[in-house]
């Protein structure tokens, strides 16, 4: 499971949750993009390794669009 908080206004993410199979390999994308203020299409816009945990950012992101 995969939650991102995002600002409606600027589109600025502040936060997440991550919950499962190597969450603790993923976290660190989140921590990043709160460390440089980044924005939900901050994360739609970046390349993931397909099949991943990490391609679940990208699809939570695109929910927001």
């Amino acid at each position: 499971m995969t939650k991102i908080v995002v600002n409606n206004q600027s589109k600025e993410i502040l936060g997440a949750s991550i919950v499962g199979h190597a969450a603790s390999e993923v976290i660190h994308e989140v921590a990043m993009s709160l460390r440089f203020h980044a924005t939900i299409t901050d994360f739609t816009d970046l390349i993931h390794v397909y099949p991943s945990i990490a391609e679940s950012l990208k699809a939570v992101a695109k929910t927001f669009q």
